[in-house]
C-alpha cells in the first residue's frame, strides 16, 4: 500500500511521456487554482501588485488548460 501513497507518475517511465507531462501540468493547474482562491479570500490584499498577479496567474492557468487540452487529443 504504501507503493501507491509514494507513486509518482513523473518516475513511471513506462507510463507514456504524455501522460506524465499531463499529471505535471495539472500540479501546475491545481496550485494556480489555489494561488487565486488565497488571493480572492483576502479582501485586505487588493493593491497593484496583487492584481498583478491575479492577471498574470489567470493567464498562465488558462495557458496551461489549453496545453493539456492539446495534449489530451
Amino acid at each position: 500500500m504504501s507503493d501507491l501513497i509514494n507513486y509518482d507518475p513523473v518516475d513511471a517511465l513506462h507510463l507514456p511521456i504524455s501522460e506524465r507531462v499531463l499529471d505535471r501540468l495539472g500540479d501546475i493547474l491545481l496550485a494556480s487554482d489555489e494561488i487565486l482562491g488565497m488571493i480572492a479570500a483576502n479582501p485586505l490584499l487588493p493593491s497593484d501588485a496583487t492584481r498583478c498577479v491575479e492577471r498574470s496567474v489567470k493567464t498562465l492557468y488558462e495557458q496551461v488548460n489549453d496545453l493539456m487540452k492539446t495534449l489530451a487529443d
